[in-house]
């Protein structure tokens, strides 16, 4: 884990391009196009061992024919030539190599190889690093820096954009523009074959642009590292993450293109919680969400208070909060006696506050004031439907006043089209979190509370920690060494090993005993007491559930030949 040199990746004064094309519609084309076009100050080099000028600049054989050495090499040629670059990279000076190129791990066995020479080569220079293979680049807005061969060019912005998928960058980075969101950096890390999470967390954690972190995670593989940046990160900044692969199919389906397979997502889960990392599971919330604990107050609790002027909306709302196990707010007598002297006398009288129907501006105004000045109110959700009489604009424009004049968060929902445009405009220009359904607003509101508890576990230590913790060092690496017989890069530990594993550490655990027949399944089963479990106890057969490998709750020794039989019948299919 270090930054070392990562600076040369957002904000070089020199770019090489080895691959830089004059073939439109290629990588090396776009890419060194993008380098030309988005504003960067730097020189911009191309390499290319063919020809004396691409797109109409002079072009160089080769990288040690440079006029200076270039502070970061980008490289889109086949992967077979790329361990050479990387030499003649390191030979020259440059300390940042981006690897642009595919072919690598992902490709399998001939690909990991590759990888491993340019790791070999990196190594020959000392604090070399790099950012790939197989991603579409590095984008720094805020230095006019598009490395990438995307097809825009976002905005400057505050929120980072880190993520493992390449693909997944391109739609991002459209749906941003289309929305008009900036970036304060825009990094595709592909096979991490050496910069990884844990260094550009590091990184983005001092730099003035980024307020926020958004992750678009599939595995991790540095995870003691990854942690203790994350933790680092989210005490000053917020960090909000998608995890794919939460299931077995599709963590297969991850590994096919990133070639690293994605762990059991209650680990990931769990890890995150204790590093402080929100976590959102539909892509949609994954800008919303930095944005909003980026630019929101904190809060310790998320009793929510309620405002509309259409009651269906309201309950919308109620039923997402409390759906979410959120906190309807219980307004104190004082703030009904303000409400009941600042609206109508049909007002809804609790919370949802319903301002009815015909609510012009300032009596929005006076039940968001109220709102916010009740102790028991953490938050405030703002809701409008667009009816005859709404003044919308000049309505959004007195929430923004009461918003600004509170300490406490306020979400806004505009309900509606074209007609709505304009207040919603207002929104964005103030930092009041608009969106489009009540849903989506509670669901932003709950991250906030689910942010500031998992802040708070940052600092949390256990009750009680043993002075002497003895642990069976000798079990341990029996346990972990490689088993007789395995293949492959990795293997998994069985139910009984890995239960072993938890109690050379001194941690309980309830001691599984193996039977290789129903009779003897059958003596366990009376030795332990009943009821028991039967569980299937497979090396073929990691997802025990999935093929109906564990019958709980077995009663007497005829239930135990049942489901020893079943499991066996259900397992060979």
């Amino acid at each position: 884990m270090s930054t070392r040199n990562i600076d040369a990746f957002f904000a070089p004064r020199s770019v090489a391009v080895v691959g830089a094309s004059e073939r439109p519609g290629s990588v090396g084309f776009t890419l060194f196009q993008n380098l030309r076009t988005s504003g960067f100050g730097g020189s911009v080099w191309p390499v290319n061992g063919k020809r004396d000028e691409v797109q109409g600049v002079p072009a160089f054989r080769s990288l040690a024919a440079l006029p200076a050495p270039p502070e970061l090499v980008v490289v889109c040629v086949p992967a077979a030539t790329v361990p050479q670059v990387i030499r003649e990279a390191g030979q020259t000076g440059c300390r940042a190599v981006l690897i642009i190129s595919a072919g690598f791990r992902e490709a399998g066995a001939e690909g990991r190889q590759l990888e491993q020479q340019v790791q070999a080569a990196a190594a020959e220079f000392e604090g070399l690093r790099i950012v790939g293979p197989n991603c579409l680049g590095v984008i720094a807005p805020h230095a006019g820096l598009n490395a990438s061969f995307a097809a825009t060019m976002p905005k400057p912005g505050h929120v980072a954009f880190v993520s493992q998928s390449g693909a997944l960058c391109t739609s991002v980075l459209d749906w941003a523009e289309e929305q008009g969101l900036g970036f304060s950096c825009f990094v595709s890390v592909g096979n991490m074959l050496d910069v990884g999470f844990d260094d550009l967390i590091d990184f983005l954690a001092s730099d003035p642009h980024t307020q926020a972190l958004m992750l678009y995670v599939e595995s991790i593989t540095q995870a003691r590292e990854f942690l203790s940046a994350a933790r680092a990160f989210t005490r000053l900044k917020p960090i909000v993450a998608y995890k794919a692969g939460r299931f077995a199919q599709s963590a297969q389906a991850a590994a096919s293109h990133t070639g690293a397979l994605a762990g059991v997502d209650a680990v990931y889960e769990a890890a995150f919680a204790r590093a402080g990392i929100e976590r959102v599971f539909e892509m949609e919330d994954l800008f919303d969400c930095a944005e909003l604990l980026a630019r929101q107050p904190r809060i310790s609790s998320g009793r929510l208070a309620i405002v509309t002027n259409a009651g269906g909306p309201g309950v919308m709302a109620t039923d997402a909060l409390l759906a979410s196990n959120g906190t309807l707010a219980s307004l104190s007598p004082a703030t009904i006696e303000k409400l009941n002297a600042a609206l109508p006398v049909y007002w809804s009288h609790n919370n949802p506050i319903d301002v009815l129907g015909d609510a012009p501006p300032e009596r929005y105004a006076a039940a968001v004031d109220a709102a916010l000045a009740d102790p028991a109110v953490d938050a405030a959700l703002i809701i409008l439907t667009p009816q005859a009489m709404t003044l919308s604009t000049e309505t959004a424009q007195q929430v923004v006043t009461s918003a600004k004049h509170s300490g406490k968060p306020v979400l806004t929902t505009w309900m509606g089209g074209p007609s709505i445009s304009a207040a919603r405009a207002i929104f964005h220009q103030a930092n009041v979190p608009t969106y489009s359904t009540p849903e989506q607003a509670v669901r932003a509101a709950q991250h906030l509370v689910s942010f500031a508890r998992r802040r708070s576990l940052l600092t949390e230590t256990p009750r009680e920690m043993p002075i002497d913790w003895n642990v069976d060092r000798a079990a341990v690496r029996g346990l972990l060494g490689r088993p007789a017989g395995a293949t492959g890069e990795s293997w998994l530990l069985n139910e009984p090993a890995s239960k072993a594993l938890l109690a050379a550490y001194g941690i309980p655990v309830v001691v599984p005993i193996a039977a290789n027949s129903a009779e003897m399944a059958v003596g366990v089963a009376r030795q332990i007491g009943y009821p028991v479990v039967l569980k299937l106890l497979s090396p073929d057969i990691t997802h025990k559930t999935d093929v109906g490998g564990v019958v709980l709750n077995l009663k007497s020794d005829r239930e135990v030949l049942a489901a020893y039989d079943q499991i066996l019948q259900t397992a060979r299919l």
